[in-house]
């Protein structure tokens, strides 16, 4: 009976421990970065998300959380890319740091909204 005890007390252990690496693993994020860009600003890539909507995620896959559900139609800025996804803020203006010009390669820290969108759920329509 103690071997059984103490059996079933590390198996919850071991499963406790992974479901924490598991979260853990879940709750990070990909920052979008800003680039430098003497053409255009940075983030200057207008997309539409196609129809049937898209999820946007903390990174870059779908193991990452969804921060928000952006419905047909809808516009955000495109940054930059990573293995089939768009890192994107969602607005189109200088309050969302859309089109300025930075020197170095940064982390987004605005007050808009920031993610990755996967790739076959956008469309292009100007940049």
């Amino acid at each position: 009976m103690k071997n059984l005890l103490i059996s079933a007390t590390v198996a919850t252990l071991c499963c406790s421990a992974l479901a924490a690496q598991t979260s853990v693993e879940q709750s990070k994020s990909i920052p979008i970065m800003l680039l430098p860009d003497t053409d255009h600003g940075t983030c200057s890539i207008g997309l539409q998300v196609n129809q049937g909507g898209a999820e946007l995620r903390s990174g870059p896959g779908t193991q990452f959380p969804v921060i928000a559900i952006l419905e047909a139609g809808h516009v955000v800025s495109g940054c930059n890319e990573q293995d089939g996804w768009d890192g994107v803020i969602d607005g189109q203006d200088e309050t969302c740091s859309i089109g300025i010009s930075v020197a170095t390669p940064r982390p987004y820290i605005g007050p808009c909204d920031s993610g990755w969108i996967d790739q076959n759920s956008l469309t292009s329509i100007y940049g």
